[in-house]
């Protein structure tokens, strides 16, 4: 029968059930909590009429003629109220039956009581001691009968309170087995798919190594997976069903980037401030009117940092081959007017074109030598086993003319012997790397008396290289941010990558380290070079 039923008239029909007994239960209460008042009260005034009785043949053995009106008055009102009441056939025989008749006695002993209140009748005095003893054991009757027929009535009530639970009992486990029970299991298996389809659509999000969020009609974030905290910093709390997005592209109008045929480039924020390149796309959630948008965000730092070493890479190969062709193109004419020279030398006297031609000799030598250490610095060599010295000389070759031209002193304090394994060519372009970031920094703020002081000194476990100079220090905060790439403050362009490939290239070819800080009035950079 109940096949038939659906789950909602099952329900409906299982609460109507419960209303019922709920409503019964109440008003079964509601009658049992008045009939235990009425009883109560029933069982006082017959108790009190045992007191009464004893304190009228009290106040009439002393004469307290007032107290003893008051008594009679009182004992009268509640006699009256006891059999105005319906009375069971127990407490008819004690009031009327023949064997005890209580009523008659009351009466009597009532009539007795106001008789000798009115007119001090010996006679009457003398039945109200008399007869108060053998009253108080009929009254004593009646209270017992009220108490039986009280404790009847509520024994009553409780069953019928205990049927209603019995079927209350009894339909809450009818909907246990007939609503209950088979609800659950379709609940509980459409709630395992749900999860299931959930878990399995959260690990492809949560797997994705791009930012999934997803955005609803009004641009609220409603989702997000665990990339997306990588790349921006916030947390959820932060971020979530808030119009949040606009904040991760600040220079962009949201509604207009939002394409979903196009992938775009563009330049996000993250919690901290920093902006980064990310290469983003949209899709729409089909026929899901609440999640709108979905907005795949990729991080490309990386991608656009490979691509500025590399091409940092390809300038140094092409400036490389360049010097090349200029040595090759060069040596020759250098060495033919190095032949004149020595020829004028030879066929003349004359004291003045001599010493010209010595000067024009060493101007010759130096050209040829400035193309060799330009050609030694941008060729690729192998690692070998060297002394730090050998590329801090290298690269003050190299900017020897620019240190002159800026008229920047260079000090050396050099104390090491110690060598280390590696390429010599690329410490020499750290070390140029540091010293023209400091010339350019001199250059700017026009210092005078400018000077660059390079140190180098061993201890027990590595080569200490420090260059320090005197431009008024790093302004970046935290400093450890001059090692990130693109965070370059130089006026003129710069690629911002030259410190931050100096670190790669300490840490992965001579598994040092480098830091800087600031001292007395200028920068300090001191690279660690294990043995």
């Amino acid at each position: 029968m109940f096949e038939n039923f659906s789950f909602t008239k099952r329900y409906i029909l299982a609460l109507t059930i419960i209303a019922c007994l709920s409503l019964l239960a109440f008003f079964n209460l509601s009658k049992l909590l008045s009939i235990q008042s009425n009883d109560a009260e029933l069982v006082n005034i017959s108790g009190n009429q045992k007191i009464i009785t004893r304190e009228i043949a009290f106040f009439a053995i002393y004469y307290k003629i007032d107290k003893l009106k008051l008594k009679i008055k009182e004992m009268k009102t509640n006699h009256k109220k006891l059999i105005s009441l319906a009375l069971s056939n127990e407490l008819r025989d004690v009031y009327y039956g023949d064997k005890i008749n209580l009523n008659k006695k009351v009466e009597k002993y009532l009539f007795h009581a106001e008789r000798f209140y009115i007119n001090r009748d010996g006679r009457s005095q003398n039945y109200v001691l008399g007869q108060s003893e053998e009253l108080l054991k009929h009254l004593q009757k009646a209270v017992s009968v009220y108490l039986k027929e009280a404790q009847l009535n509520t024994k009553k009530l409780q069953q019928v309170e205990t049927y209603i639970l019995f079927f209350t009992l009894i339909t809450l486990l009818f909907e246990a087995l007939l609503i209950f029970r088979p609800a659950n299991k379709k609940i509980n298996k459409r709630t395992n798919d749900l999860i299931k389809e959930k878990e399995f659509s959260n690990a492809v999000i949560e797997s994705s190594r791009n930012a999934i969020i997803t955005l609803d009609g009004n641009l609220n974030i409603r989702t997000f997976n665990k990339e997306e905290e990588n790349i921006f910093n916030y947390t959820k709390d932060e971020i979530l069903n808030r119009p949040f997005f606009g904040r991760l592209i600040p220079n962009s109008d949201v509604l207009s980037i939002i394409d979903i045929n196009e992938v775009q480039e563009l330049e996000c924020v993250n919690k901290d401030g920093k902006s980064f390149p990310i290469r983003i796309s949209f899709g729409s959630s089909g026929e899901n009117k609440d999640i709108a948008i979905v907005a795949n965000i990729q991080d490309i730092s990386k991608e656009k940092l490979n691509d500025k070493i590399l091409e940092q890479q390809s300038k140094f190969a092409a400036l490389g081959e360049m010097i090349a062709i200029i040595a090759h193109q060069w040596r020759q004419p250098l060495a033919q007017l190095s032949f004149n020279c020595m020829y004028i030398r030879k066929k003349t006297k004359d004291k003045d074109i001599l010493e010209e031609c010595i000067a024009n000799e060493e101007i010759i030598q130096f050209m040829s030598k400035t193309i060799t250490n330009f050609q030694d610095f941008y060729k690729k060599t192998d690692n070998t086993i060297f002394n730090p010295i050998i590329s801090i000389e290298q690269a003050l070759k190299i900017v020897d003319s620019v240190l002159r031209l800026n008229q920047v002193k260079i000090k050396k304090e050099i104390d090491s012997k110690t060598e280390i394994y590696g390429n010599s060519n690329s410490l020499a372009h750290i070390v140029l790397s540091i010293i023209q970031n400091s010339i350019d920094i001199i250059k700017l703020g026009e210092i005078k008396d400018s000077s660059i002081l390079i140190t180098l000194q061993d201890t027990k476990d590595n080569i200490v290289l420090r260059i320090s100079d005197n431009a008024g220090g790093i302004k970046l905060d935290p400093i450890d941010d001059i090692f990130k790439p693109f965070n370059t403050k130089k006026e003129k362009s710069s690629t911002g990558i030259g410190l931050y490939m100096s670190k790669i290239i300490i840490k992965n070819q001579f598994k040092g380290t480098i830091k800087a800080k600031n001292v007395n009035d200028g920068a300090e950079f001191t690279i660690l070079l294990p043995h």
